[in-house]
């Protein structure tokens, strides 16, 4: 059953293997970032399956992921509608 939307904005890698810039989702009233990485994971591929860590069951330093403008690395961390996701790399300077 679906309860809401999400838009999905993908930056640097995330748009070369997804070829869009954004898409909405739908998603479940009880949905948790990680059922976000298996639907993305089946329709791209295992690079969003990749991003976790899987001893610590994180998202991966090396992976921006922002939910609403914050940085999140639970993958059950909640999601609501109309919640935004952007999946991006860290940006370093010096």
């Amino acid at each position: 059953m679906t309860s809401g939307r999400i838009e999905i904005i993908f930056h640097a890698t995330f748009r070369e293997v997804t070829k869009k810039r954004k898409i909405v989702e739908p998603i479940s009233e009880s949905c948790i970032f990680g059922d976000i990485l298996t639907k993305l994971a089946k329709k791209y591929g295992k690079e969003f399956i990749d991003i976790v860590n899987p001893q610590t069951n994180k998202i991966s330093n090396d992976i921006l992921v922002m939910l609403n403008g914050k940085g999140i690395r639970e993958i059950n961390e909640r999601i609501q509608d109309k919640d935004v996701l952007i999946f991006s790399l860290p940006v370093g300077g010096g």
